[in-house]
């Protein structure tokens, strides 16, 4: 016993030494490895909108109080039409916790070793990273279809995903889910892009007021708002689950003042009707000014369009030749293994793609791609 205890120790803290993945948004790394060449280049590398919700001037006494989540959970449930469970400091914080929550929900018979994490091969890579760390075996899948044929402890569906843009359709998430209940299974979906979308997300489509113990679904404020630094995200999930994940997620996860300006945005309609007449108009602008010069650049049309970013499908050292040319013209993408996805950018950040892009055709990356 004590020589099986101590050898599921040392997985543990293996595991937990493993490189974390890496990430959008991480212009400052690029800044302290160029310099000044890299300071004032046009960061698309993440795809948070680019127009974001605008943070007004706030009390500083807030600083001062100790967090109370009461307003943010009822401008959530206005928002989402559903009540969270729970809000942690983003969706990432809640994904961190999802696998000791599970395990605690698990017989205790079952072997930890022996479950099996079922994970998209292309996509948010925290997701699979989450699951190793607590001894989850990690298998990847390429098609939805595949984890209706297959047996998993937990399965995750990032809806829609980033950065290939798939989506599944309302029939397939309701088999998973009746797949996941009859395996007493769980099925965690990922919205962290569907704000745009409201009406595909599996919250709007599940007529019981209280999600059954299978499913767990993730929201943030990352994305369509904008405000990946507020580190704001929600659970919902069946009561059962409820007193356990606030426990993990402890007793002040969020900041005041974070609280208290995401329940401003959440509530501020007439800017989120605005936004998605925004996002439409400058993906309208993108396709019609930018993509023709993205596609020469990429020698490729395999692409995928999202509200909030585009990304190409190409051979990965092409890629690569591509993020090094556009750092060139100042312009910083993210790069993938096959893959390259570029945020939809602001309005008023289109002229000066638009200008980097000429510049990089005329031959400015090293080879005349006109």
């Amino acid at each position: 016993m004590a020589a099986d205890l101590e050898a599921n120790t040392n997985k543990a803290l293996s595991a937990l030494n493993n490189t974390p993945p890496k990430h959008g948004g991480d212009l400052a790394y690029w800044q302290r490895q160029r310099g000044n060449e890299a300071l004032h280049w046009l960061d698309l590398s993440s795809a948070c909108n680019r127009e974001p919700w605008p943070v007004p001037a706030f009390d500083t006494r807030l600083w001062m109080d100790l967090p109370d989540q009461n307003v943010l959970f009822d401008e959530a449930e206005r928002y989402f039409k559903r009540r969270p469970k729970a809000i942690g400091a983003g969706s990432q914080h809640i994904i961190e916790c999802l696998p000791v929550l599970l395990q605690h929900g698990l017989p205790t018979t079952a072997p930890v070793t022996s479950l099996r994490a079922f994970v998209p091969r292309i996509g948010y890579q925290e997701h699979a990273f989450a699951w190793q760390k607590w001894g989850y075996e990690v298998v990847y899948y390429d098609e939805l279809n595949e984890l209706l044929t297959q047996p998993w402890a937990v399965a995750v569906v990032i809806q829609p995903n980033n950065p290939t843009g798939e989506w599944a359709t309302s029939e397939t998430m309701t088999k998973l889910i009746a797949h996941a209940e009859q395996q007493g299974a769980h099925l965690v979906v990922d919205e962290a892009f569907i704000d745009p979308y409201p009406e595909r997300s599996v919250l709007r489509n599940l007529p019981s007021s209280d999600l059954g113990e299978s499913l767990f679904v993730l929201r943030s404020v990352g994305k369509f708002f904008g405000l990946a630094g507020a580190r704001v995200g929600f659970v919902f999930c069946h009561s059962r689950w409820q007193a356990l994940l606030r426990n993990l997620l402890g007793p002040w996860p969020v900041a005041t003042p974070s609280l208290h300006l995401v329940s401003l945005a959440l509530a501020d309609t007439a800017w989120q009707t605005h936004a998605l007449e925004s996002l439409k108009a400058r993906q309208a602008a993108f396709v019609e000014r930018i993509m023709p010069k993205f596609n020469t650049i990429f020698d490729s049309q395999d692409y995928v369009l999202n509200a909030l970013f585009v990304t190409w499908f190409v051979d990965p050292e092409q890629g690569e030749k591509v993020f090094h040319w556009l750092h060139k013209v100042g312009v910083h993408v993210r790069l993938g293994d096959d893959w390259v996805r570029v945020a939809l950018p602001a309005l008023d950040e289109m002229d000066a793609l638009n200008s980097a892009l000429i510049r990089l055709l005329k031959g400015v990356g090293g080879r005349d791609l006109a």
